[in-house]
């Protein structure tokens, strides 16, 4: 039996896989095995990690007709029969010791799940003005593993390293979820009385979205499904899943400005408030004013996601 195995979804990321392959796959002294949960790759994707196969005698690729990352996870899990269960992205780097610091908290008994947190880089101008917004919590409030670099127990985390016997006991992961599919897993495992912890002693750089247009059709799935989340895990509901909602409702009001003058002033506010958290980064001034937009189009997409996904879930 395997000490480790580390999940990592991939649907054509040619630009990603071989360098996020070579974090996962070094030589760490832990008995693991890598296993790259290809949803059909037309990219080259699949060539690639065949033949970074013959250099990583522990990397494995398995075949997700089902395409979902979500599908993924449960695939790679009924795969293996590891001790420990890593759940990771191909968008991402990982710190050094990442899972060697993961194990052996996870061996002290003081959590049944622990991550670190998650660094938000862009590799173009849009994608670090996108990055400051994810990374504010102007742009994703308390989101803890995006704005903490504390030790604390917490809700959800990005890129968590499981106990199988957790697993077992939760379930997989709920395939009617394409996205959002870690808060739900997360939310139930809370509500179970296991533990989630975030330590810094690891962290992960997560790479945006390098245009507007793909932050938006991404908040959108998140914002989308996200009524679904909710209605499965019962008191999960936080004010900062209602508050982009709550903008675009106000949004759409404006034309009560043409009655009341004072109604425009919470629209000023707002901008007030995304310039001021774009401004107050240590990033370059082109860097800052993309970010502006960006906080703008983060909020509208999920809150437009979150509205429609609460209309198909009218009972929540």
């Amino acid at each position: 039996m395997k000490q480790l195995t580390i999940i990592c979804p991939a649907l054509n990321e040619i630009k990603f896989i071989e360098q996020v392959i070579h974090d996962l796959c070094v030589a760490d002294g832990i008995d693991k095995e890598v296993l790259i949960v290809d949803g059909g790759s037309t990219d080259g994707t699949q060539m690639k990690v065949k033949s970074l196969m013959t250099t990583y005698s522990n990397l494995k690729l398995v075949n997700n007709p089902r395409k979902t990352s979500t599908a993924a996870f449960n695939i790679g899990v009924t795969e293996s029969q590891s001790t420990y269960v890593a759940f990771v992205g191909a968008h991402a780097r990982y710190s050094n010791g990442y899972f060697n610091h993961a194990i052996k908290e996870l061996n002290t008994n003081s959590c049944d799940a622990v991550g670190g947190p998650l660094q938000q880089e862009g590799k173009t101008l849009t994608g670090k003005g996108i990055a400051v917004a994810m990374q504010s919590k102007a742009g994703v409030g308390n989101t803890e593993f995006r704005t903490s670099n504390e030790r604390k127990y917490v809700d959800s985390v990005a890129f968590a390293i499981y106990r199988r016997s957790m697993i077992e006991q939760a379930g997989l992961m709920d395939e009617s979820l394409p996205v959002n599919q870690d808060d739900e897993f997360h939310y139930r495992i809370n509500s179970l009385g296991f533990k989630i912890l975030m330590i810094p002693e690891i962290s992960s750089v997560y790479y945006v979205r390098d245009s507007y247009s793909g932050l938006f059709k991404q908040y959108f799935k998140y914002g989308l499904y996200k009524p679904a989340v909710l209605k499965k895990v019962k008191g999960s509901v936080k004010l900062r899943h209602l508050i982009p909602a709550f903008f675009c409702v106000y949004l759409l009001s404006l034309p009560v400005g043409l009655i009341f003058n004072f109604w425009f002033l919470f629209l000023f506010i707002y901008l007030m408030l995304i310039t001021a958290a774009a401004l107050i980064s240590k990033e370059k001034w082109v860097v800052k004013l993309l970010a502006i937009p960006a906080f703008f189009i983060l909020h509208l997409s999920y809150g437009l996601g979150f509205i429609i996904g609460l209309i198909k879930n009218k009972n929540l």
